[in-house]
């Protein structure tokens, strides 16, 4: 059409990123050779502070004649070097999930955290207590505190137990609260983040242990390891990350992003200065938090510690059916007033 229909390129907006370059940086260098993935928060604004997938790949490998060859290349690697594992790897929590399951719990008046319960090494249930779930250590009795600092998979097995199946519904019901409650934190769901190709895990239906057992008459001992967050959960480092912003602002989110603001009058979307609530009452955060005080101070995550910086954390095993056991560990620092929540996945 000789041009007629040609238009003057016009320069988009500037976006400014929230990512911290020293923080990134950091986290890229501690990947190094490892694979998996870091995530950091700033619970205050939901802003993404650190974003590490790894192993990562030369972006020059992209430009150039051989880039078709190259992409091949990385697309056939072994190590997945295109997988964008901070929004597109889902795991089973580990006992990082213990922490929700101890929020729901007190929302539900199932426990408080005086609650005591014993463990002997393990959680029986089932008919005439045929099923069992080990449990680290034999721990002796325990209240909510001991329980999350210790990470007592008994004590967590009697909790999922009392919100299942004794919740004044039958069990089905039970379980469609429970999940319900555990929704609210993201999990199960994509947190919509400004990227692409975020997948949204999975957090189990009623629906699937009715198909699996054939029955509407299952109860807790049917999917007990969701208790300790094992089974058929599926959670994301970013959705773990946001876990631990909901602790560090004792009970609601930002949506995460990585988009600090856009074009010189620094415009902020407005569904990113938007509190999400989780239904859980702020005096349930203040046990579960002195636990994760407690796990880095004296328990799994003792060299972790950091002087002069009180840090809330949780460690986790993460059962892999390819292979060696994953290693996760989320936090969030300060107790008071908190700057960052972190999730690690190896």
């Amino acid at each position: 059409f000789e041009g007629r229909y040609d238009t003057l390129a016009v320069s988009g907006d500037n976006l400014i990123s929230s990512l911290d370059k020293t923080i990134q940086q950091l986290g890229e260098k501690l990947m190094n050779n490892k694979i998996g993935s870091i995530v950091a928060i700033e619970p205050s604004t939901g802003e993404v502070l650190a974003f590490v997938s790894s192993p990562k790949y030369d972006p020059n490998m992209m430009v150039g004649r051989q880039r078709g060859n190259n992409y091949m290349k990385l697309l056939v690697d072994d190590n997945k070097p295109m997988f964008i594992r901070p929004t597109q790897a889902e795991y089973p929590p580990g006992s990082i999930f213990k922490v929700i399951n101890a929020l729901v719990a007190q929302q539900f008046h199932s426990i408080n955290y005086n609650t005591l319960y014993s463990c002997y090494g393990g959680y029986s249930y089932g008919y005439r207590g045929r099923g069992y779930m080990k449990c680290t250590h034999k721990h002796g009795t325990l209240n909510l505190i001991g329980a999350i600092q210790e990470s007592c998979n008994t004590y967590f097995g009697y909790t999922y137990a009392k919100m299942i199946d004794q919740s004044g519904m039958r069990p089905i019901n039970g379980y469609r609260k429970w999940r319900d409650a555990v929704s609210k934190f993201g999990v199960g769901s994509k947190l919509d983040i400004d990227l692409p190709g975020e997948r949204k895990g999975l957090l189990p239906s009623d629906e699937l242990y009715t198909k699996r057992w054939k029955s509407e008459k299952w109860s807790s001992g049917f999917n007990i390891s969701l208790s300790i967050g094992q089974g058929e959960l599926g959670i994301t480092p970013l959705q773990m990350a946001n876990v631990m912003a909901v602790v560090a602002n004792r009970g609601f989110y930002y949506k995460p992003h990585l988009i600090k603001a856009i074009g010189t009058k620094k415009i902020i979307r407005a569904e990113f200065t938007k509190k999400n609530y989780v239904g859980i009452d702020t005096q349930y955060f203040t046990p579960v938090i002195e636990g994760m005080s407690r796990v880095v101070k004296y328990g799994t995550a003792f060299y972790s510690k950091i002087d002069n910086i009180e840090i809330c954390g949780k460690t986790g095993t993460v059962q892999n059916p390819r292979g060696a056991d994953h290693s996760v560990f989320v936090a969030f620092a300060p107790r008071i007033n908190p700057k960052i929540a972190i999730a690690v996945v190896v």
